[in-house]
């Protein structure tokens, strides 16, 4: 159950990304597991990377739970991201848009979405935008 729920945080992220940058956003690959390790944000891209080319097991994500990723992205900001160490994350994923691949990951308690392909990062605004993010994300899981 807990790994449904963040499967569809990326979905969810993914989703701000491609709003942000007005690109559609086909599905989205969560890497069931993330090899133990202490990573930055450029190993992480790596990482990312090397799963999918070795076909490791993944969650898909698309169709109709990205309406509902949709509307809870509304409740991120949108920064630049620098490459740094992400000693808190916690999922890997490839989006595809328009059949163009890129990589994303949640560290923080899913508090931090990075989208390392286009070096921005999406940070929750304050306590409001947390329980209605996790509301919507309840909501997703029950759908």
């Amino acid at each position: 159950m807990v790994h449904r729920v963040h499967c569809f945080w990326f979905a969810l992220f993914l989703l701000l990304a491609g709003t942000a940058c007005a690109q559609r956003i086909d599905s989205i690959h969560v890497f069931k597991q993330l090899p133990a390790g202490q990573y930055t944000s450029a190993s992480a891209n790596a990482m990312a990377w090397a799963l999918y080319q070795k076909h490791a097991a993944y969650a898909n994500v698309k169709g109709d739970r990205m309406a509902t990723a949709t509307e809870a992205m509304k409740s991120y900001t949108p920064l630049r991201h620098n490459f740094r160490p992400l000693p808190g994350l916690q999922y890997l994923a490839m989006g595809f848009s328009g059949g163009r691949p890129f990589t994303m990951g949640v560290a923080d308690d899913l508090d931090l979405i990075v989208n390392f392909t286009a070096r921005t990062e999406y940070r929750i605004s304050g306590m409001t935008d947390r329980i209605k993010v996790r509301a919507l994300l309840a909501k997703m899981v029950v759908e």
